[in-house]
């Protein structure tokens, strides 16, 4: 049995030819922008996908190129106002490149500065500085420590720096000793946290004051560390008792006493 009119067909038909003809027609105007439009919506997650890739890549090969270079020096200086004052930081890294003709394509050269301690108080921030510090003392990777001789003479308790009068060279010894720069000693009978019962307890040269470093009292617009008003307040220069770089860490103290 035959349901509907010739009207009705004719209809559908009529219907059907227009949803044809304007779909060729939006194949025909799939161009320029459109085509881009279209290719961006389908697209656009593989597009920013192969972008996050390749920038992920380069990073990936950047940093592996930078920590796969040698170390020239690292040094750490504690609770300097340095930390606060970025433009003085970058001359002091930049004075110290051309002064050693370091290449730092080649080389890697680290000088700390952001470093704070106190011995009145403690949170989570001083104890990853901390323990930061200690892992690179005990991997060999630190170098040079300076800092107020209150916070310097914890490490000293464990031995963590060379003694200075035997690793300088007696040459530029002498010539800090003529410009009146005095010499660090650690105590061991004057601490009195650490039981050093059947040890050597006779002092002994651990670094060297820096009172008179007019390059540091110089730097930034208030020098690298405030005038010291107490004796636990002098800034004191190390050199890491297991450093590989001793040459380098001496070279660093010839350049911040200003010694040819």
């Amino acid at each position: 049995m035959r349901i509907g009119s010739d009207k009705d067909n004719s209809t559908s038909d009529g219907l059907a030819d227009l949803i044809r003809e304007n779909s060729e027609k939006d194949k025909t105007d799939l161009t320029g922008k459109k085509n881009a439009q279209f290719i961006w919506d389908y697209y656009k997650w593989w597009f920013i996908g192969g972008i996050i890739a390749i920038i992920a890549a380069s990073v990936f090969i950047r940093d592996y190129r930078e920590n796969s270079k040698p170390t020239y020096l690292y040094v750490e200086m504690l609770n300097t106002y340095l930390g606060y004052d970025s433009a003085a930081s970058s001359t002091m890294v930049n004075d110290f490149v051309n002064e050693a003709g370091i290449d730092l394509s080649k080389e890697h050269l680290t000088i700390g500065v952001e470093t704070v301690l106190s011995e009145d108080s403690f949170d989570t921030t001083m104890m990853a500085y901390q323990q930061r510090i200690i892992a690179n003392y005990s991997a060999g990777e630190l170098d040079v420590v300076i800092g107020p001789k209150n916070i310097m003479e914890g490490p000293a308790n464990c031995g963590a720096y060379a003694k200075f009068d035997e690793i300088v060279p007696k040459e530029v010894m002498d010539e800090l000793l003529d410009r009146e720069y005095e010499l660090y000693y650690f105590d061991p009978a004057a601490d009195e946290i650490e039981d050093y019962e059947d040890e050597d307890l006779t002092p002994y040269c651990a670094g060297i004051y820096l009172d008179n470093c007019s390059y540091l009292n110089n730097i930034g617009e208030q020098g690298a560390y405030p005038v010291a008003e107490t004796e636990n307040e002098r800034v004191v220069f190390t050199i890491a008792a297991n450093s590989q770089r001793m040459d380098h860490a001496i070279k660093f103290l010839k350049f911040l006493v200003d010694i040819k």
